[in-house]
Formats: structure tokens, C-alpha cells, sequence
């Protein structure tokens, strides 16, 4: 690639980058004050958050982090002239607050997601520049269209802080990871630091942010199985598990304590080991008593289908109707999922193989055949995640990631709702936008066409349920064409 060609693709890049935040933060600012009152589960947290800010003690089944957020707005709303000036003159009657003071934290840290997902996509170095330059935008994108994650975003709820901060820290620590032997020992202990606290933060907004933090540690060991030198092994084996001691234990869980204090001190309570460990066996027998059900239930198995999303809202007005539903993009939705049972079924074959192959080598080898000269110790420059493929690296990276933010729910016998799969959806997006950035290449046009087709169809999608996202008006009539199976109503 000529350096002519190399800045241009560089310029497009960047231009594609902006193009996606800009849309996500439309998406998620655009008539941020439509419902001046408490939509869905901002009955619970907008409250909290109002309480905490007041010095009120509280209780509350999830970790405090998410309704910090949401105060936090609040309080820069009341002292900032600049975001004054966006506030709407009419108050939500329950709290005595303008809509866009409690939601527009939400909407900017939703903003941020997708380019924290183009960061991810891009730091993980697969492919030729514009392959990886492509698998970014469209992993951002998909994030930023998603009405799933829309409508999260739109209100004074707390997943979005769950999976900002917990993607953060997969972000930060893949900065210092992947070619982790050349990278200065002090600039390794800052991010993965950095990475540890983030990700011992997504746990003190929800506990299932846990996903994240599982997720990378078995990446990690994934990648520590793949070496071959067993001197090199060996060594890799107590750094990893000190550096999982060290900044998958201990900072994630100080962090996590340390979080709890402001509440702990609303409460008259300090922060102790007995007075944390007694609200945790509150808030677990809380959880356990769970027995009742809800028309909005869905098991984890039907997620990746698009079963049975929830309607936040729902309101007429003469011959209008205002809805807003939580509904992901179907069609990107049905394809992520088919792309992540593929890259499963990969993996399935792959592991196969090499086994077959394993044991055929140990059957092959002659019983007093000359001993097999000692291989070369690998050179400690060399990054010792080298030896693994970068398309290796990265469809772990993903599989694992779904699965160690999805599986989990087996365990759970009570009513979930589909917004607990938001950690493990990222994932893929991801995947689906790195298959597109391989067959958008591809030397067949067939394929490369497919690519298109299922891009364009996605965007269509968008288009068509963007309303529900939003809480547009729309006619019965035209609410109803959007209804494609019955348990979406």
C-alpha cells in the first residue's frame, strides 16, 4: 500500500469514526424530554439517585454505582449553565425534576459505547489495514443503531454503565496485551490498573458485570495454553496467575468495596467486612426470593432470537400511539447470532482436528525412533501470543466472551428479561461485523454482494423500527406492521 493510499484510508477511517459517534449521539440526545414522566425502571433508580443526592438511606437490589451516575447528572444539571441551557421548562411530577436531568448522563455514556467497541474491534489487529479499519466502524455501528441499546440509553437506567465500564476495561487492558513483551513494564501496570478498577466498577453497577471480568480472564488463559516452550510456559503460568491474583481479585474486588461507601454512610454504617457482607446476604435472599412473574419474562435461551423483548412505555393520544420498546434490530440480531453459531461450529471443527491430529502424530511416532532434537528456546522478544493466529486470537477473543456473559444465566431459575443479555450481544455484533469485514473483501463477488445485502438489510431494519426506539407517533395501523411475532406485542 502506497503511503498516498495509506492516508486517505487513514482520513476515511476517521471520517467513519465520526460518522458513528455523531449518529449514536443523535440517536441518544434527540428528544431526550419526550415523556416527562418516570419511564420503566426509572421509577426505582431515577428515585434512588434523587435520594442519594438528598442523604436519604435507601434500599436498593443492585450495587450503587449506576444510581452515582445517574445523581451525578442530576447535580450537573442543577450546577452547569451549559447543560441548563438544555433543559425543558416542564417537571416530571414525581420528582420535581426536568427529564433531561436525569437522563443525558445516560445518553453520554451510551454515546461512548460504540466507540469503545470500535476500539476493541481495532485493537485486536486482525486482517489487512482496511479489513481492521472495517471490522471497527462496523462493530460501532452496529452498537449505535441497535434499539436495544437506543433505549437504554434514552432513560435513567443502569445497564448502559454496566456495559460502558465493562467494556472499558477490555478496551484498556487489550492496549497492554496483546504484544505484552514490548510494552513498557510501567505503561503494562497503568492500564491493567486502570482496567481492573473499570471492571470492578461494572460489577458495583450490576453484579453480572462479573461476565466481563470472567470473560478476560479466560481469554487470557487461552492464550497462556497456546504456548509450546515449556520454559516460556511455565513462567507465563505464575505471571498469570499473579496478574489474575493481582488485577482479577484484588483490585477488582477493593474497588467494588470501596464503591459501596457513600452508601454505607447513608445507611450509618461503615465500611467494614461484617456491615458489607451483611447487606450482600440481604440483597442475595432478596434476589433468591424472586418467585413472582411478569408478562415481560424471557429465558436466556430465547435472547439471541428476539423473543420477547419489553415495552418501556406505551401511550395513546387520539388517533396516535407512543410507544418505546427495548426491541433490538431483528434482522442484525438473527444474523449475529447465526454468525456466532458459525464461529461456535468453527471452533467445534477446529478443536476436532487437532485432536485427530494429536493423537495420530503420537500413534505414528516408532517406539525406538531417535529422540527429536530440543527445540530452540523462543526468542523473550518475541510476543508470546505470536505463535497463535490473529484469526485464532480474535474468534476467541469473541466466543468467549459471549459465552461467559451469556451461559451464566443457566444458574438463574427466576424471571430475566432480555436487557441482561446486553454483555454478551456485543459480542455478536462484533463477530458478525468481523465475518462482513472478511467477505466485504473477499475475491468473489457473489460473496462481497452477500456482505452488501445483508448491510443493507440491517439498515432497513433500522429505518423501519427506529419509532419504537425513539417513542414516535405512530398510527395502530403502522405499530402493528412492526409487530412480527405475537410475543412482541
Amino acid at each position: 500500500m502506497s503511503d498516498t493510499d495509506f492516508r486517505q484510508g487513514y482520513r476515511r477511517w476517521h471520517l467513519g469514526l465520526l460518522v458513528v459517534v455523531l449518529v449514536g449521539i443523535g440517536l441518544r440526545f434527540w428528544q431526550i424530554e419526550r415523556f416527562k414522566a418516570l419511564v420503566f425502571d426509572e421509577v426505582y433508580f431515577a428515585k434512588f439517585a434523587q435520594a442519594y443526592l438528598a442523604g436519604e438511606p435507601l434500599f436498593d437490589a443492585h450495587p450503587p454505582l449506576g444510581k452515582y451516575f445517574i445523581a451525578a447528572g442530576i447535580w450537573l444539571s442543577q450546577h452547569s449553565p451549559f447543560l441548563s441551557a438544555f433543559e425543558g421548562g416542564m417537571l416530571t411530577p414525581e420528582i420535581g425534576l426536568t427529564p433531561f436531568s436525569y437522563r443525558w448522563m445516560n445518553a453520554w455514556v451510551g454515546s461512548c459505547i460504540p466507540l469503545l467497541v470500535a476500539g476493541i474491534a481495532h485493537g485486536l489487529r486482525w486482517g489487512s489495514i482496511h479489513q481492521r479499519w472495517t471490522f471497527a466502524l462496523l462493530a460501532g455501528g452496529f452498537v449505535a443503531i441497535d434499539g436495544l441499546f437506543v433505549t437504554e440509553s434514552r432513560y435513567a437506567l443502569i445497564n448502559i454503565y454496566m456495559v460502558f465500564l465493562g467494556l472499558l476495561g477490555h478496551w484498556l487492558w487489550l492496549q497492554v496485551s496483546l504484544d505484552s513483551q514490548t510494552v513498557p513494564v510501567f505503561k503494562k501496570i497503568v492500564y491493567r490498573f486502570c482496567a481492573a478498577v473499570a471492571l470492578g466498577g461494572a460489577i458495583a453497577t450490576k453484579w453480572n458485570g462479573l461476565g466481563y471480568l470472567l470473560s478476560l480472564f479466560i481469554w487470557e488463559a487461552w492464550q497462556i495454553s497456546k504456548i509450546h516452550h515449556q520454559a516460556l510456559l511455565k513462567r507465563k503460568l505464575v505471571s498469570g496467575l499473579v496478574c489474575c491474583l493481582i488485577y482479577g481479585v484484588a483490585i477488582p474486588a477493593i474497588t467494588y468495596s470501596l464503591i459501596w461507601w457513600p452508601h454505607l454512610r447513608l445507611t450509618h454504617l461503615h465500611l467494614t467486612g461484617g456491615a458489607l457482607a451483611s447487606l450482600h446476604v440481604s440483597l442475595f435472599r432478596f434476589h433468591q426470593q424472586l418467585t413472582s412473574s411478569h408478562a415481560a419474562c424471557s429465558a436466556w435461551y430465547s435472547w439471541p432470537l428476539l423473543i420477547k423483548p419489553i415495552a418501556y412505555w406505551y401511550e395513546e393520544v387520539g388517533s396516535q400511539a407512543y410507544t418505546v420498546n427495548n426491541m433490538g434490530n431483528p434482522i442484525l440480531w438473527w444474523l449475529s447470532s447465526s454468525g456466532m453459531m458459525m464461529l461456535g461450529l468453527e471452533q467445534m471443527i477446529r478443536l476436532k482436528n487437532k485432536l485427530e491430529n494429536k493423537l495420530k502424530r503420537k500413534s505414528d511416532v516408532e517406539p525406538m525412533a531417535k529422540p527429536a532434537a530440543k527445540p530452540a528456546a523462543k526468542p523473550e522478544n518475541v510476543s508470546w501470543t505470536a505463535a497463535d493466529s490473529a484469526a485464532d486470537s480474535v474468534s476467541a477473543y469473541l466466543l468467549i466472551g459471549y459465552l461467559a456473559n451469556w451461559l451464566p444465566w443457566i444458574l438463574v431459575g427466576r424471571c430475566t428479561f432480555i436487557y441482561l443479555y446486553m454483555p454478551a450481544v456485543v459480542f455478536s455484533f462484533m463477530t458478525l461485523a468481523w465475518l462482513l469485514s472478511e467477505w466485504l473483501y473477499a475475491s468473489s463477488t457473489r460473496v462481497r454482494a452477500m456482505g452488501l445485502v445483508m448491510l443493507g438489510a440491517i439498515a432497513l431494519a433500522f429505518f423501519f423500527w427506529l419509532p419504537l426506539s425513539l417513542g414516535s407517533p405512530l398510527t395502530p395501523e403502522r405499530l402493528h406492521l412492526r409487530w412480527w411475532l405475537s410475543s412482541w406485542i
